[in-house]
């Protein structure tokens, strides 16, 4: 179980490494008039082009770190609004903050939020986050008492800012949706666009405790931007991770993409497959992507149930896919 860090010193300690490798991603500083419910201030945002989002980062004497994010390049000079907050108490544990960093059994520093949700707007609050929010969900010893939490990522992942640019996209989406009046049908073939909020779990009993599920709708939004490029049109519904969609909007493809390669983990990634194949009538192709090879015994398995492997490899922050170009003919024939 994730444990709270309450430590002064850690947690400053933690917050400046937040806050660098955010300002390692920025490539602008922007003047503008950053607002509050109720108020605005003049402050200097730091914007990164590459991760399409803006923060503000500064410690308010006796009360908590505040770190605030929106989407979108601001307009110099011009008012913001605020997509979301991720602040950390100065120290010991203060459950009215919504971020808060957490250790493991090995070490690895994660940083958490707790649903709170502000924007001044009705339904704006802690149970739309649990009703809406899609990702990885872990259970924290919070001072003696087990509260379920959202993981936004690894602190000391080369992909942090990624997880955390991706944590704030899926919190402006479900702000848009807020007004809905309800989750509706998730997939529309219309848009035809991935959708980051879609990605992970809804809010559970969780199961597992591994840095790399941070890294799962990462590897979802590169897979999709590389189909993009090769001219393909990428989906996907809040059940199947990935779909491939021909000119007529039929599904061509299934992908189901795995950051763990443990044999239970192989084997529920291949039956979730199948189960999606079945209910499919065009017969799409399936596809388990995978960070390694699994054993050959295995390999020969999957492909007499007529599921291909896609392995994919880290850039950097990037995922990138050695073998695809093997597999893009079967794609578009």
């Amino acid at each position: 179980m994730l444990k709270v860090v309450a430590d002064e010193s850690a947690i400053r300690r933690y917050q400046r490494q937040f806050v660098r490798s955010l300002k390692t991603a920025a490539t602008d500083t922007i003047p503008v008039k950053l607002g509050h419910p109720g108020a605005s201030e003049k402050a200097k945002v730091a914007w990164s082009e590459r991760l399409g989002i803006w923060f503000f980062s500064r410690k308010i004497a006796g009360s908590r770190y505040w770190n605030g994010f929106g989407i979108g390049r601001p307009e110099g000079g011009g008012n913001v609004a605020i997509t979301c907050e991720i602040n950390f108490p100065l120290c010991g544990i203060d459950r009215r903050t919504g971020g808060v960093f957490v250790q493991d059994r090995s070490g690895r520093i994660f940083v958490v939020h707790r649903g709170k949700l502000g924007g001044g707007r009705k339904g704006i609050g802690k149970s739309l986050f649990e009703n809406r929010y899609r990702g990885v969900w872990k259970t924290m010893d919070d001072d003696g008492e087990e509260t379920t939490v959202a993981v936004i990522g690894v602190l000391q992942s080369p992909r942090f800012a990624r997880q955390i640019a991706q944590f704030v996209r899926k919190i402006a989406r479900i702000k848009e949706a807020a007004a809905a009046p309800s989750p509706q049908a998730e997939l529309s073939f219309e848009e035809r666009y991935v959708r980051e909020d879609l990605i992970g779990e809804r809010y559970c009993e969780p199961k597992s405790e591994t840095g790399a599920e941070c890294d799962h709708g990462l590897i979802v939004r590169d897979l999709a931007d590389v189909m993009k490029k090769c001219g393909l049109r990428t989906v996907n519904d809040g059940h199947r991770d990935l779909l491939i969609l021909d000119q007529k909007d039929r599904i061509r493809a299934v992908f189901q993409i795995l950051t763990e390669t443990t044999l239970p983990d192989l084997h529920a990634g291949a039956t979730q497959l199948l189960l999606n194949g079945l209910s499919l009538p065009e017969n799409p192709l399936l596809i388990l992507c995978i960070p390694r090879a699994p054993e050959n015994a295995l390999r020969e398995k999957l492909k007499r149930l007529n599921i291909d492997l896609l392995i994919y490899q880290w850039a950097e922050d990037r995922a990138v896919f050695p073998d695809l170009d093997a597999l893009i003919p079967r794609l578009v024939s």
